[in-house]
């Protein structure tokens, strides 16, 4: 029968048991598999060695579901002590249900919505969903947000004149404006004055690679079939003097009316589809905010789901650019960003400012400066996860890991396996899998060394 240990019932232990880690938004080509996996499959690793203390877990939810179920019934008796350590991704309270599993071994990290307009946002989204807010909502809040603000300074839905006003309602500079006063930011910059928009994620201060120069990770256990969020950590740096140079056009003024078209493209179905639905949410909810304050600015949003698949996501893509969105919130998966920015955003011209797409490869798009994220990059959160492992909420010593075989998981786990080994702890195997498989036992024993 299978038994679950609270983790402070594992930190009492002899010892440690080992630390697995298991990913969650990016996706692309996968590994190699490390010493033990053998990438797609996960392989024959393991010649019956040590369970690891910990495994890193990368994934979406859907596909999270099976993963869960199969350590569970499988090889939760025989690793007992094992902490499984997840990021984003699978940090999705409807799992233990889904899994009929409490997971009180499971613990990771998740941007944190920490931005001065946080408790606002929070407010807002009950109010209009009844329904708590959830991981990248209020980052997808604040997507939407800037780009309102940066069409209505344009003064046109333009994608090269939305682009370079980014930034000029954005980052320091004009007067300050949070979420609880967004509809007098939309006045001010469509009177032709600069604003700064100080979030409900963060401050959403955008360098000149289009990422936001600090986040806030929540340290998220899972307990009893609930999360519990333990703490927070803080990473990244101020913006430089690069960053505060970068492109920033004055606001236009607005004489009359203007309506502000901005597309939403997120994965309404799909593995990523639990999570995507309040993502969509959450920046939906920034246009109800404006259209319902008697501005002479108002919002037109149409929504495509990406099915959390490239080529629908550009598909939908495409369908918005036909239509005239030239700003768009999304997409959230990495693999799916990367090859929309690609094909669709930089070659049509059109902003494209993600929520959730978290690989370090998004940076490093030659993008003409058209592709943005209000969520912290992998280069991040794979060292706060191995912070996490490696500290003394968990204090492994050795950890494998398990990840989806596409630019999220890629990214995600090379970033944590780097952190913890300069950390001086060991990796184990490390072993990728494929979204929607009908079982991991494969994997599962190929990571724990069996």
């Amino acid at each position: 029968m299978t038994r679950t240990i609270r983790r402070r019932d594992v930190l009492r232990g002899a010892g440690a048991a080992g630390i697995a880690a298991v990913a969650g938004c990016s996706t692309e080509d996968g590994g190699d598999g490390g010493d033990g996996g053998d990438g797609g499959d996960g392989g024959d690793g393991g010649d019956g060695g040590d369970v690891p203390d910990a495994v890193m877990v990368v994934g979406f939810p859907e596909s999270g579901i099976q993963l869960f179920r199969d350590f569970y019934s499988d090889f939760a008796e025989d690793a007992p002590d094992l902490d499984i350590i997840v990021p984003d991704g699978l940090i999705d309270a409807d799992l233990p249900g889904e899994v009929d599993n409490d997971m009180n071994n499971v613990i990771g990290t998740a941007p944190s919505a920490g931005g001065p307009g946080a408790e606002f946002f929070a407010d807002e989204y009950e109010a209009e969903y009844d329904s708590e807010p959830g991981v990248f909502t209020a980052q997808a809040y604040d997507a939407m947000a800037i780009e309102i603000l940066a069409a209505t300074a344009a003064g046109e839905n333009d994608g090269e004149a939305i682009r370079d006003r980014i930034r000029t309602v954005a980052n320091p500079g004009g007067e300050e404006f949070g979420p609880e006063s967004l509809p007098d930011a939309v006045e001010a910059v469509a009177a032709g004055d600069p604003v700064h928009y100080v979030g409900a994620s963060s401050s959403v201060n955008f360098d000149v690679n289009g990422d936001i120069a600090t986040a806030a990770y929540d340290i998220q256990d899972f307990q009893d079939g609930e999360i519990e969020t333990l703490d927070t950590l803080e990473f990244g740096n101020e913006l430089s003097d690069e960053d505060l140079n970068a492109p920033a056009a004055d606001p236009v003024g607005i004489d009359g009316e203007f309506e502000a078209m901005i597309g939403v493209l997120m994965p309404e179905t799909g593995d990523l589809g639990s999570l995507g639905g309040p993502i969509r949410d959450g920046a939906l909810l920034a246009a109800v905010q404006v259209n319902d304050a008697d501005l002479n600015v108002t919002v037109d949003t149409r929504v495509e789901d990406t099915q959390t698949d490239p080529q629908a996501g550009i598909s939908g893509a495409n369908s918005l650019v036909d239509a005239g969105y030239a700003a768009v919130v999304g997409p959230a998966a990495s693999n799916v960003n990367l090859q929309v920015a690609d094909q669709v955003y930089i070659p049509n011209g059109v902003v494209g400012i993600s929520p959730s797409s978290t690989s370090p490869d998004v940076t490093d798009l030659d993008d003409n400066d058209y592709v943005f994220r209000t969520c912290p990059s992998d280069l991040l959160q794979g060292p706060a996860m191995a912070e996490l492992a490696r500290g003394d909420t968990v204090g492994a010593e050795s950890s494998g890991t398990l990840y989806l075989n596409d630019a999220y998981g890629q990214s995600l786990e090379e970033e944590y396996v780097a952190a913890f080994e300069e950390s001086d702890g060991t990796i184990t195997e490390r072993v990728s899998f494929e979204p929607a498989q009908a079982t991991y036992t494969s994997q599962w024993s190929s990571v724990l060394g069996q």
